[in-house]
């Protein structure tokens, strides 16, 4: 029993100590989904001595390529205009170096813009008093007129069942 503990604890620090090695060899791209001509941000890491990573990928033209600080690296990338919808990997290359370090993506390119286009007129409000009016006073002004009409009516049926 306790040899299977043991291995299954030495299988699960195994694990948790290979996670972060897997999520280093990829890129971050912001935002994930993109129309064309819109920007991109890539953004990788080099574990090895490099001096710039190099990102390729079919969404977007030439080779764009980040200076590291620290072994990271990021720069901003237009989709290219006319890309057909589709997901897209990017490969990215830790250059100038004795490292021959590949980091890898992907993304969504979009039809059409991803910001919503307003249809039909503007939204203005739902109305409301002039703006040179104060609502308040004119509540209250209004709240007075009923009151003294109230007051009035009632003087005239006190005339009417005094006769």
């Amino acid at each position: 029993m306790r040899l299977l503990v043991t291995t299954g604890l030495a299988a699960s620090a195994l694990a948790l100590g290979a996670a972060p090695a897997a999520a280093a060899a990829e890129i971050e791209i912001i935002p994930a989904t993109a129309a064309p001509g819109d920007s991109i941000t890539l953004r990788a890491s080099c574990e090895g001595p490099a001096e710039r990573l190099e990102f390729t990928s079919q969404a977007f033209q030439g080779v764009p390529s980040a200076d590291l600080v620290d072994a990271e690296g990021a720069v901003p990338v237009v989709v290219a205009p006319g890309t057909p919808p589709g997901v897209y990997s990017v490969l990215g290359e830790c250059v100038g170096g004795t490292a021959a370090e590949t980091r890898e993506g992907e993304f969504t390119v979009v039809r059409g813009p991803l910001t919503p286009t307003p249809l039909g007129a503007p939204q203005t409000g739902g109305g409301g008093a002039e703006p040179g009016l104060r609502p308040p006073l004119l509540a209250a002004a209004g709240a007075g007129l009923l009151a003294l009409g109230g007051a009035a009516a009632a003087a005239s049926g006190l005339t009417r069942r005094a006769r």
